[in-house]
């Protein structure tokens, strides 16, 4: 199944939203509201396959690149948090030609940033026990605080969809890009944003951006992973604001 567009308004140069590992599309309402006033916002639940499992990253990077034509958003601003932003650089990496720019919160870099690497490798065994455990995963990788911020709603529907985020744990951790992948993005204008509150693994993933991809660097006050609803406010504003905003793809 491709990206399905949960939200698509506004007017102005487009901005894609990407959402990972534990809450869906409905975590940008707060970002995307913020954003519409001058942007065309588009939201894409990212691809799943059938019954609504987990598809390989290489493969959700294919389908995304096959949808952003059809929604018109070829060369766009793409914004993505965690998984999503570990996906944007898949997609970079596979279909440069797709995209306009790149704000990444807290992406994987593989085996570039060793100590992160090896933990989403544990957190991937962990996953793979069961639902419980990857529920398990997804609440310390978002955070107890931002998890217990959340709807009793939004942890259900969370609570639901375990069996594909177990599935996908494994995907994201298993995502390993070479130092001549993230060299060809240097082209490309990224910004690789790190919440105050992460651990200092994220901001080592971070450097790796920074050295091999000439990444700017932004710290998010207040952030955790989840900085979409850590500090929706900070985040939407680093989206509009920062370099020129690629005007390709606007309706």
């Amino acid at each position: 199944m491709s990206a399905s567009v949960p939200l698509d308004r506004g007017q102005g140069p487009v901005v894609v939203l990407l959402h990972g590992v534990g809450v869906g599309p409905e975590s940008f309402a707060q970002v995307a509201e913020l954003l519409e006033d001058r942007h065309r916002v588009v939201v894409l639940e990212r691809p799943v396959g059938p019954g609504g499992t987990a598809l390989p990253l290489p493969d959700q990077a294919d389908q995304l690149a096959r949808a952003l034509p059809e929604v018109g958003a070829v060369g766009a601003r793409l914004a993505g948090v965690s998984g999503g932003a570990t996906l944007g650089l898949c997609l970079a990496i596979r279909h440069p030609q797709v995209v306009g720019g790149l704000v990444l919160h807290e992406p994987l870099v593989g085996a570039l940033a060793p100590e992160l690497h090896q933990q989403f490798q544990r957190s991937a065994a962990i996953a793979s026990v069961g639902e419980t455990e990857a529920m398990t995963v997804v609440r310390a990788v978002m955070g107890e605080d931002t998890w217990s911020s959340l709807d009793p709603a939004a942890q259900a529907g969370s609570s639901e969809q375990s069996a594909r985020w177990r599935g996908e744990i494994a995907q994201f951790a298993a995502f390993d890009p070479s130092v001549a992948d993230l060299a060809a993005l240097r082209p490309l204008p990224i910004l690789a944003t790190i919440g105050t509150r992460s651990a200092p693994a994220r901001w080592a993933a971070a450097e790796v951006l920074r050295r091999w991809a000439d990444a700017e660097l932004v710290e998010v006050p207040g952030a955790g992973n989840a900085v979409q609803l850590d500090a929706p406010a900070a985040f939407a504003e680093l989206i509009t604001t920062w370099q020129t905003v690629s005007t390709e793809g606007a309706p």
